[in-house]
């Protein structure tokens, strides 16, 4: 078995259609009534109607089970496979357009000033890079705001007395107007809209950064060799996945870089899980040469959630790595290649 064809029997397999198994056993309904009108003890083969109708209704239901037949086992997807089927996937999303538009959520979590309770913070981001290098990058990113990261917290916020706003002396998460007065405010702000010139500091490139999309290679060697020699493995991980949520490379580059990971030693599987957004994925984990923003001192782990059936990534998570608590994480909501830039038309 590929490993393409092992992700894909993971999904579950699409319903009927109601109104195409309702049609079915109608068929079958009326077929079996001219049946009865030969009367019983006259038996015929069955006629090309019955046939078809009940191979409708047939496939709306599984296979009977094999009496003391045993369930196979199937094998959990090692991270490898993952990655490699991952690949083949990506490589068939459409890679044209004058510009790469990301949607994606970026978040943090920290206890409250009096370690009561945690909070998430977050905002929302849209970066529309464009295809020619001339050219400028437009941003427009909204303050979300803060809450109690789960129900438990909800709780413990309640019985705090629902503060709106947090006060720190060092304060941590997202930067925002008021936290250089050691604020951190619970409601949601307004849009900004920007353009810079350059969206290369988003790709770390030991000194080497990226001008013009052609300079990006489509193998597993080109893109080692692109990052140098000297990158130990976290570091190339690290570099490796910022390539894939954030830069405007072809199908053919992100296939790569997937194939690229597969061969580092450290990268884990995690399973199916669910990203911070709600959705369900694959995912791998490995251990980040970067500190977490959020001044965790201890030993982190970086998640990336993927989506198999299209391979593209879903979130990247940065957690503690013996609880599994969630510091930070970026959630991709949508990215594609397109000829439109919302961003800029409407300036």
């Amino acid at each position: 078995m590929d490993d393409y064809r092992a992700v894909r029997e993971l999904l579950p397999a699409p319903p009927l259609d109601p109104e195409v198994q309702q049609a079915g056993r109608d068929r079958l309904n009326r077929a079996f009534a001219r049946e009865r009108r030969f009367g019983r003890g006259r038996r015929r083969a069955a006629g090309p109607a019955l046939v078809a109708a009940a191979a409708v209704v047939i496939t709306a239901a599984p296979p009977p089970a094999q009496q003391g037949a045993r369930p196979v086992a199937v094998a959990p997807l090692t991270a490898d496979r993952m990655l490699l089927a991952a690949a083949e996937s990506v490589a068939r999303q459409p890679d044209e357009g004058a510009w790469w538009g990301s949607t994606l959520v970026n978040g943090r979590e920290f206890d409250d000033p009096d370690h009561r309770y945690r909070l998430r913070q977050s905002e929302s981001a849209e970066v529309w890079i464009p295809a020619d290098p001339e050219a400028r990058t437009w941003y427009r990113t909204t303050y979300l705001g803060a809450e109690p990261a789960s129900a438990r917290d909800e709780e413990a916020w309640r019985a705090a007395g629902s503060p709106t706003s947090w006060r720190y002396a060092d304060p941590p998460g997202l930067v925002t107007p008021e936290r250089a007065g050691g604020v951190v405010n619970g409601g949601a702000g307004e849009a900004r809209t920007w353009s810079s010139e350059d969206w290369d500091f988003r790709i770390v490139l030991a000194g080497e950064p990226l001008t013009k999309l052609g300079e990006v290679p489509d193998t597993p060697e080109g893109l080692r060799a692109l990052y140098g020699a000297g990158v130990d493995d976290r570091a190339l991980a690290d570099n490796v996945v910022r390539l894939l949520v954030y830069a405007p490379v072809t199908s053919g580059t992100r296939a790569a870089a997937y194939r690229l990971l597969a061969s580092l030693p450290g990268v884990t599987a995690a399973g199916a899980v669910t990203d911070v957004l709600g959705r369900p994925g694959e995912g791998l984990e490995y251990h980040s040469a970067e500190l977490p923003v959020t001044g965790y001192a201890g030993e982190t782990r970086t998640r990336l959630v993927i989506d198999p059936a299209t391979g593209k990534p879903l979130s990247i998570e940065t957690r503690t790595a013996q609880e599994g608590r969630l510091l930070e994480y970026t959630a991709i909501r949508d990215s594609v290649w397109t000829d439109q830039n919302p961003l800029k038309e409407s300036k």
